[in-house]
């Protein structure tokens, strides 16, 4: 196992396998933090999101950090007030201002970080590029929220096949998106591969 700071090291170093490392252990840490506040599945996934893509654009700065938890949910917490903030004065920008390192601060919100119709274009062939049992089943799962018992049964095949076919078709869109670009695979992971 990575120590904390190192794994700060490497991701202020560009090491992609170091922040997906971090993302697996922090993720949902984050997403239940945030949502204790905000109450909300998506708007929580959004900020989650946000907390993502903002620590890989500051990653030069992680190298400074003494202390993770710390670090993190300060940051977290940051957010959060932020959105408060936001709501309150229906102002779209979701920057806080200590978080930026320099004094040319830029708007930030879900939408800018990623302009949503191009990732579903990106999205949308992605998922058409599966096989087309494993297609129906990863998006009877994950667009219609079937369990993997349910769909089993409606497609009449085993849950291990079910199993065996989501593990696959996250794979390949995992790879994908890592392919495409770094953020929309931070992106996807927050969506699909937390739950």
């Amino acid at each position: 196992m990575i120590e904390g700071k190192d794994l700060f090291a490497r991701i202020s170093e560009n090491d992609e396998f170091a922040f997906m490392t971090f993302f697996d252990l922090y993720s949902k840490k984050v997403y239940q933090f945030i949502f204790k506040f905000i109450k909300e599945k998506s708007e929580s996934e959004d900020l989650t999101q946000i907390f993502f893509i903002k620590l890989w654009e500051k990653r030069a700065m992680l190298k400074k950090v003494e202390s993770i938890d710390g670090y993190v949910f300060t940051i977290a917490h940051r957010i959060v007030i932020d959105h408060f903030r936001l709501v309150q004065t229906k102002n779209n920008n979701l920057v806080s201002k200590d978080f930026e390192d320099d004094e040319s601060s830029t708007t930030l919100s879900a939408e800018d970080l990623l302009n949503k119709h191009e990732f579903e274009k990106i999205y949308n062939k992605a998922i058409d590029s599966l096989p087309p049992k494993r297609k129906e089943i990863f998006i009877l799962s994950r667009h219609e929220g079937l369990t993997n018992k349910q769909i089993a049964d409606r497609l009449d095949i085993s849950v291990k096949t079910v199993e065996n076919q989501m593990t696959s078709a996250l794979f390949f869109l995992k790879d994908y998106f890592k392919q495409s670009d770094f953020i929309l695979f931070i992106v996807f992971s927050i969506f699909y591969l937390m739950e």
